[in-house]
């Protein structure tokens, strides 16, 4: 009798167990957000700039920007208005110099859309990055953008009312 009863109560935990775990994924929300990365390509000799948005977040957001509430990532038309877009809120300064970003293309990649910009030769050792990528749209929007400092890599996070964020690389390349 008394391993019936345990049987009974160990059965009634696991099912209360569950049915938490089914609850927690159905309140989870992915936060919006962008990845940005730059990096160094030697073989090149550019530095390159890929940025990475969900599509959801990329069609809604920059429709909204932009008022084109129909935008789709899924033709070329909607790809070149979202690089557009993203060209114009992703600058790079050096001092009081803004340094002109090459435009390369726009690409799906999963739930992704990915971004290419391009700077002929390396980044100066100090910069100001400013990274507004669908933060007019999404109040919650964070952005991150990873840079590649010799063999580590470092992290800016632009949220809310983040303007210039700057940044000074410590290897400094040879020439």
């Amino acid at each position: 009798m008394i391993n019936v009863v345990r049987l009974r109560i160990a059965s009634a935990f696991i099912v209360t167990l569950a049915l938490l775990g089914m609850a927690s994924v159905c309140l989870a929300h992915r936060a919006p957000g962008c990845l940005t990365t730059i990096e160094w390509n030697e073989l090149s000799g550019q530095t390159e700039i890929v940025h990475r948005l969900h599509t959801h977040d990329a069609e809604l957001g920059v429709g909204a920007a932009l008022d084109l509430p129909g935008l789709s990532v899924g033709d070329i038309e909607g790809r070149a208005h979202i690089a557009l877009y993203v060209e114009e809120n992703f600058q790079i300064r050096a001092g009081e110099n803004e340094l002109k970003l090459e435009l390369i293309g726009a690409e799906l990649s999963g739930n992704y859309i990915l971004v290419y910009q391009e700077l002929p030769g390396r980044l100066p050792q100090n910069i100001l990055i400013r990274d507004d990528i669908l933060r007019d749209a999404f109040p919650a929007q964070l952005n991150q953008v990873n840079i590649e400092d010799g063999d580590s890599v470092h992290s800016l996070i632009f949220t809310k009312k983040d303007g210039w964020l700057d940044y000074n690389f410590r290897s400094i390349p040879a020439p």
